[in-house]
């Protein structure tokens, strides 16, 4: 007797029904993660701010989850703690941001306090680097190691004075430790400035770091200190760009040139801002905006792996199309209007209501002068925060969604953006 089997009306074979059950106990799966990921997102407060902040959950082409929040690098790190993810698996916005003005700990030995340390301190202060030195930063009854710990963990350059009485003492070279620490996890340069003792006197982990011998009283070196660490270079002055590269917005810091360019010209060539809106091919946005087909090809892959595209599965086509998420991230940058102000503007007039629910296509009277994908922007903004819950029919129109329901998490969205 042959066995005969279906998934959704249709005769598949086996492994298409295997397939098929795979897939959907890995959507259920995925599913179940962000709920639990924003449900744990919304029980925290900023520090920074002391209110909630805008936290994205995206699912990957690669089964994967990617998560991003508006919040500051603090509210990042105790989002991770809590889900149990590593340092640095959930991108805040302003993580890039920091260090625009560099903050230096400047480890030393006390002997070489006032002859050394603080003239350093004041010359680098008047070159527009902040300076953690041990006699401004403490005062009467402060814990030194607490005063210490949040010097260390502020800062984005570790400076230690190498001299033959600090290389002998215990605590600066405890201090050297956690400078190391923070140099192989990323969060900030290491820098040893020699002043009196070679190279050979210093231990075999400084002997591969870079540890210049400086003169502290040569205005030259000093200034070349000081460029070293606003992160100016010796090299000479470039010449012409290509016509392909361009600037990047100020606020895009942790996104390649490259994916820039590729999310600007989806962004500007969708007309109602949804998914497969608009569908290309590498070749297609590599024309248009100038640049190489390579550089195309890995600014998708940037954007693939942010869970803001997704790439054909059609044989011998390479072409991708953006996800409603891809809109949220890059329309503020790109468009003549900041769906972030839009949403909250929304959510405001749901609230405001006293809304339960509302066809889209009767929410956009509301809005008369927004086009649709000026309001589809504010939406999917709304919707990739979970602050709304929206429902998709087999014609949404020009429409992401045809209706939403009004909810708690939309007066905390509220709230917390008032």
């Amino acid at each position: 007797m042959a066995l005969e089997f279906r998934a959704g009306g249709r005769r598949v074979n086996q492994k298409q029904l295997f397939d098929g059950i795979k897939k959907k106990a890995v959507d259920m799966a995925l599913a179940a993660m962000e709920e639990k990921y924003h449900g744990v997102a919304a029980s925290i407060i900023d520090p920074a701010t002391g209110k909630h902040a805008d936290v994205f959950v995206r699912r990957t082409n690669h089964n994967n989850i990617a998560i991003s929040t508006s919040g500051s690098p603090a509210y990042a790190r105790e989002l991770e703690r809590r889900l149990g993810l590593r340092e640095g698996e959930v991108k805040a916005q302003s993580d890039q941001e920091m260090g625009v003005t560099p903050r230096v700990y400047l480890a030393h030995a006390s002997e070489d306090h006032e002859t050394l340390a603080r003239p350093l301190a004041e010359r680098l202060l008047g070159k527009g680097v902040d300076v953690w030195l041990d006699d401004w930063e403490i005062g009467s009854g402060d814990s030194l190691r607490q005063k210490m710990e949040s010097g260390l963990n502020d800062c984005t350059h570790f400076v230690v004075l190498l001299t033959p009485e600090s290389i002998r003492k215990a605590w600066v070279n405890r201090e050297i430790d956690v400078g190391f620490l923070r140099l192989v996890k990323g969060q900030s340069r290491f820098l040893g400035l020699r002043v009196g003792v070679e190279v050979s006197d210093l231990s075999a982990f400084l002997q591969t770091v870079r540890c210049p011998a400086v003169r502290l009283d040569d205005d030259s070196e000093i200034e070349s200190l000081v460029a070293d660490i606003h992160g100016a270079t010796k090299k000479p002055p470039l010449g012409d760009k290509p016509h392909y590269v361009r600037s990047k917005p100020a606020g895009l810091p942790g996104w390649s040139s490259s994916a820039a360019i590729v999310a600007e010209y989806l962004v500007r060539h969708s007309e109602h801002g949804r998914r497969f809106d608009p569908e290309v091919s590498p070749a297609k946005v590599a024309e248009a905006a100038g640049l190489p087909l390579k550089e195309v090809e890995l600014g998708v892959l940037d954007l693939v792996d942010a869970g803001l595209i997704e790439l054909t599965d059609i044989i011998g086509s390479d072409d991708f199309w953006p996800k409603e998420a891809l809109f949220v991230e890059f329309d503020r940058h790109f468009m003549g209007f900041d769906n972030r102000d839009d949403a909250v503007a929304v959510a405001n007039r749901l609230i405001s209501e006293e809304l339960e629910g509302i066809a889209v296509s009767e929410l956009a009277k509301r809005f008369p002068d927004w086009p649709p994908r000026r309001l589809n922007s504010a939406l999917s903004y709304l919707e990739g925060m979970k602050a709304i819950t929206t429902h998709s029919y087999l014609d949404n129109g020009p429409w992401t969604v045809s209706e939403l329901d009004v909810t708690a998490r939309t007066l905390r969205f509220v709230r917390d953006h008032g």
